[in-house]
């Protein structure tokens, strides 16, 4: 009989133990001030995690494992002498080191290769996959704390924010998120989404647009992007290493705090090729539900696709612009209808290229 600690893998409290090495399995007598009790472990369902003279643990059965640690002197030859043919003793190294040198290089190198593949896009994708299940409401909450992040410092014009929240309000929207859009004072032709249904507009773009139709395309071109996460994604695939350390340090709380920190990368992210066709049939589905001239779509990004230097990151060279403005084009020859005048949106988009 042994002592040692007992470990039953719901708790990270080990438990006093005697440990009694039985013909075909092991007895595992624990203790503590309330309760005493008994587990039987086959030989089968027994792996060893750690075998030396000072310290041997034994885990045992499926997630989540029970285990027992063991500092007595004398119970690793115990366990060989009474458990000589048992699969938990038998080494895995040693089939492994047959191989001969060349063998262990190839396989280290292999490892190490795995491992560089895993960390480069194996962490990321992961990061990517974990985003897209947030829920809701934690996504609105972590969007409103980089919202607030990214609106310090900025100038934000409260009329032109007024006349598009409610060109916006007097949209058919369908979204899981309420949206916000704010508009600010900047030179820069850039529009953004922010996670959980904030929309950022720099006014410079306003100015570029001559109809409403090309607003209303770039708003559900946004919307979309937020409906599918794809903000949420880039930032979390972005900044995948520093979250996983956050996980790793057990301080999973800290995802959100991560992402907050970082707000400013927001306005700098890029979509992949997929990302953004998505959201530009996004914009153009916003202006078929409204029934307004789906060639918006197309004069917004004929107009932003310049030599001008500074042109907006919504028009992003990956994909090419011409090669959204074409798929585009295919999508509107399968629309069937004919666009119907909005008083109460022509209305707000006045307001909005007066102020």
């Amino acid at each position: 009989m042994f002592e040692g600690k007992y470990y039953n893998g719901r708790t990270s409290k080990g438990m006093p133990a005697f440990i009694t090495l039985e013909p075909s399995y092991i007895r595992v007598a624990w203790q503590t001030d309330d309760e005493t009790g008994t587990e039987i472990w086959d030989l089968s369902e027994i792996h060893k995690s750690e075998f030396n003279d000072a310290n041997t643990i034994l885990e045992y059965g499926k997630f989540p494992r029970q285990s027992i640690s063991v500092f007595e002197q004398g119970f690793k030859e115990a366990l060989e002498q009474q458990y000589r043919d048992a699969k938990f003793l038998k080494s895995r190294y040693s089939s492994f080191a047959k191989t001969g040198l060349t063998g262990l290089v190839v396989g280290g190198l292999s490892l190490l290769g795995l491992a560089i593949v895993l960390f480069v896009w194996g962490v990321p994708a992961l990061a990517e996959k974990v985003a897209s299940h947030f829920p809701v409401s934690y996504e609105r909450a972590m969007g409103e704390q980089l919202h607030a992040q990214m609106m310090q410092g900025q100038t934000i014009d409260s009329a032109k924010t007024e006349a598009l929240q409610q060109y916006l309000s007097a949209l058919k929207v369908e979204s899981d998120f309420p949206i916000h859009v704010t508009v600010v004072e900047d030179d820069m032709v850039n529009a953004f989404a922010v996670p959980g249904g904030f929309i950022v507009v720099h006014d410079a773009i306003l100015d570029e647009m001559e109809h409403h139709e090309e607003l209303a395309g770039l708003l559900g071109h946004e919307i979309g992007h937020v409906q599918m996460r794809h903000s949420t994604k880039a930032l979390t695939r972005s900044l995948s290493y520093f979250m996983l350390a956050s996980v790793l340090f057990g301080d999973v709380s800290g995802i959100a705090a991560v992402i907050v920190d970082n707000a400013s990368t927001l306005n700098n992210l890029e979509y992949s090729r997929t990302a953004e066709s998505d959201s530009d049939k996004a914009g153009l589905e916003l202006l078929v539900q409204n029934k307004l001239n789906p060639k918006g779509m197309v004069w917004l990004m004929e107009r932003l696709n310049s030599d001008e230097p500074e042109f907006l990151k919504f028009i992003s060279t990956h994909p090419n612009t011409n090669d959204r403005i074409k798929e585009i084009e295919s999508h509107i020859r399968k629309t069937n209808y004919k666009p119907e005048p909005n008083m109460e949106l022509e209305a707000a988009w006045k307001k909005l290229k007066a102020d």
